[in-house]
């Protein structure tokens, strides 16, 4: 297995910079029939377009923590690597210390008036990143609104070492050079290699599932289908039609 100390951004900076049209996510919801394809190059646009939000807008600063509770979605992956490429750290669920921004889907909207006080970036998880049609509690960020309009372009470099801390969880923290390491092992578990296709459907907001369904397509040059509310039948056919040649199922 090749050593690696650098942090996973620069695993999509080097994607970019030789396969910037390369698929890298591909989402699927057999609910509402979406289908939604993410190049390495599109991809990057929304990673940018989140950290200049994080980073610029809201102030945050290299270190601070992120909770990222979104289900299965292709939203999961371009926050993960945005808050990243903003220098925060990611904070699992089971992780104690308190996040200083939170991004939820429309679950949250159940528990709002319990939740603490604290940044909140809402997504809608609609087709095509759409808004949420009723207002939002006093306070909460639409991520369909404060997101879109964003430029293109990491605003504020946050420049990232290997040694910095990538993911915190309540059994300690990962730094990006060891999450690097991690996700090479998962790709070698799973027989994924560079332009390989894993279809799965792991969270990529879960520090499991980030592994095997974010990290390790990066660190490899590979992609991902994500898919979500499929039976046997139809995960059978995307898998065919997707030519995915790796699975991950871990539901059923």
């Amino acid at each position: 297995m090749p050593a690696i100390s650098l942090p996973v951004t620069t695993a999509l900076a080097n994607a970019l910079a030789t396969e910037p049209g390369r698929p890298l996510v591909t989402y699927y919801d057999t609910t509402s029939g979406e289908r939604i394809e993410l190049s390495v190059k599109t991809f990057d646009n929304w990673v940018s377009k989140i950290a200049n939000l994080l980073g610029d807008d809201l102030g945050l600063e290299a270190g601070q923590g992120i909770r990222v509770e979104l289900p299965p979605h292709w939203q999961s992956t371009v926050t993960v690597v945005a808050a990243w490429a903003a220098g925060l750290r990611l904070v699992a669920q089971d992780a104690s210390s308190p996040e200083d921004v939170s991004v939820v889907g429309p679950a949250a909207l159940h528990t709002a008036d319990t939740r603490p006080a604290g940044v909140v970036i809402a997504c809608s998880l609609r087709p095509l990143a759409g808004a949420f049609v009723d207002p939002l509690p006093a306070g909460w960020l639409d991520f369909a609104r404060e997101v879109p309009g964003q430029p293109d372009l990491l605003l504020l470099h946050q420049p990232t070492s290997g040694r910095d801390v990538a993911l915190e969880q309540a059994n300690g923290t990962v730094t990006h050079a060891e999450l690097a390491r991690m996700g090479l092992s998962a790709a070698e578990r799973l027989g994924l290699r560079a332009g390989g296709r894993l279809i799965t459907d792991a969270n990529p907001a879960d520090p499991t599932g980030l592994v095997n369904t974010l990290v390790a397509p990066l660190v490899t040059g590979s992609s991902v289908v994500l898919v979500v509310g499929a039976d046997a039948s139809t995960r059978t056919r995307i898998t065919e039609q997707e030519q995915a040649d790796c699975v991950l199922w871990l539901d059923g």
